[in-house]
């Protein structure tokens, strides 16, 4: 009797979302001139939930905060660095494989991550934002990006340089070095969801939630999710929330989704 009710016990455990069987770690990153603790957006809620399915999972200060992408000193490849420190750490605290994720610009880098680096166990993309596509289709934007691009080109990307930028709308004059800039505003380079999601690997699956008050509700499917959903796993999801918002208004279908993880 004492050995048919451990069967039942470890069966009903093994099959539990969650379970430290395989503890994941999980990294989320807040969006453009956000914060950790911002949870408008619900973050810090879902790594909440996260932890307590067994998981450890992190919302960490990006540089692109609040007063932070103004003058952000780092290029997306710096910025895929310090992912790689954050993954190491949860690593160390038992973490057998690595997600990422993110809302507005933190979704387009961990994507854009995962095609870089590989080896991630899903990418989850909330309300994806930020499009050099976009900016470099205005004048100002093509002469900055263009002009930010000559300087790389002549070996004199450390020079101080001032280009725009929006966010959702609103006009931001970022000042940094050349080589930051077109680090962030290529149209072709790494921080573009156009350009990087057809490049993701077939082996990562993908949640894209996108809000349909979101201002990239028209686009995100075709543009962001069908060419980088390669995975069966993958999938998409479409709730009634504004940008902001939409990442809190998904929230459990994103840790219901995590938990749910095919094991490799």
């Amino acid at each position: 009797m004492r050995l048919f009710i451990c069967s039942i016990v470890l069966a009903v455990l093994a099959a539990a979302p969650g379970h430290a069987q395989e503890r994941l770690g999980v990294i989320l990153l807040h969006g453009k001139q956000s914060s950790p603790t911002d949870n408008r957006s619900g973050l810090p809620t879902i790594a909440s939930n996260l932890q307590s399915a067994g998981h450890k999972a992190i919302v960490p200060a990006m540089p692109w905060g609040a007063g932070g992408w103004e003058k952000i000193s780092l290029t997306v490849e710096d910025v895929f660095g310090l992912i790689d420190g954050y993954a190491a750490t949860l690593r160390s605290q038992g973490a057998q494989r690595i997600v990422v994720g993110g809302h507005s610009l933190g979704a387009n880098v961990a994507s854009s991550y995962a095609v870089e680096r590989g080896g991630v166990a899903g990418v989850v993309m909330a309300g994806p934002g930020h499009s050099p596509g976009g900016l470099y289709r205005t004048e100002s934007g093509r002469k900055a990006i263009d002009r930010a691009a000559e300087l790389v080109k002549a070996g004199q990307g450390g020079q101080f340089f001032t280009g725009p930028d929006n966010n959702q709308g609103s006009s931001i004059t970022m000042s940094t070095t050349a080589a930051v800039y077109a680090s962030w505003l290529n149209p072709r380079g790494k921080a573009s969801m156009d350009a990087q999601a057809p490049r993701l690997p077939a082996t990562i699956p993908l949640l894209l939630v996108i809000g349909e008050k979101d201002p990239a509700f028209g686009r995100a499917k075709g543009a962001y999710y069908d060419p980088a959903a390669k995975n069966p796993y993958s999938k998409y999801v479409v709730v009634g929330a504004d940008h902001v918002q939409t990442p809190f208004a998904a929230s459990k279908q994103i840790v219901d989704w995590i938990n749910g993880l095919p094991r490799q």
